[in-house]
């Protein structure tokens, strides 16, 4: 007989300690925290030139993601992008040259930087198999100047990742920047930014 209740009391132990397993599994996560894969992240951009196009893209960027559920609903975001202005390439080496050196002016000013101040989301549904849209506005600071942006967000969660694609245009002219034309090629605004991101969780 002690040895059924023995048996009994260890069942019953074991099925409160999966149940509660269970139900933790089942809670939604209070904070998530990513970075920036570099390697499966792609950020390309565009400007309207005489005679064709300039394409041009960010080869070295870092960031991170961070959110953490408030009250009523609410969440905490803190998210950075950061993109090595001397990196980018048009394809051209002249060009570029000149980019770094008379229109970003790479030395002083060496990061582009991207700071998100709110995210309009359901950020409940951030879980595997989920797709949804957001609203980010912040601040993208080029050659040392910021400018409020607002940029519609496709975000895809799987197992491992969170990719965020998206795209807008931006002013060249609203950073001060001298005019990037270059030869008898004329630029003209908007810059079209495309940008592809690959975030993964970082451990606790």
């Amino acid at each position: 007989m002690r040895l059924l209740r023995s048996a009994r009391a260890s069942f019953v132990a074991f099925v409160a300690v999966l149940s509660s397993a269970i139900l933790a599994a089942e809670e939604p996560a209070s904070a998530y925290h990513y970075r920036i894969d570099a390697g499966g992240s792609e950020l390309t951009w565009e400007l309207p030139a005489t005679f064709h196009t300039v394409h041009g893209r960010a080869p070295e960027l870092s960031g991170t993601v961070d959110a953490a559920a408030q009250a009523h609903d609410e969440w905490s975001i803190q998210a950075r992008v950061t993109v090595k202005a001397a990196a980018m390439v048009t394809g051209n080496e002249k060009r570029d040259r000149n980019m770094r050196e008379k229109v970003l002016e790479t030395d002083r000013f060496p990061e582009i930087v991207f700071e998100a101040r709110r995210i309009r989301a359901d950020l409940s549904r951030l879980k595997p198999g989920e797709r949804f849209t957001a609203e980010v506005e912040g601040d993208l600071t080029v050659h040392g100047k910021a400018a409020p942006v607002r940029v519609p967000v496709d975000v895809s969660i799987s197992a491992d990742s969170v990719v965020l694609q998206g795209f807008f245009a931006v002013s060249w002219k609203q950073y001060g920047l001298n005019d990037p034309s270059f030869g008898i090629v004329t630029v003209r605004d908007p810059l079209k930014v495309q940008f592809r991101l690959r975030a993964v969780p970082v451990p606790p």
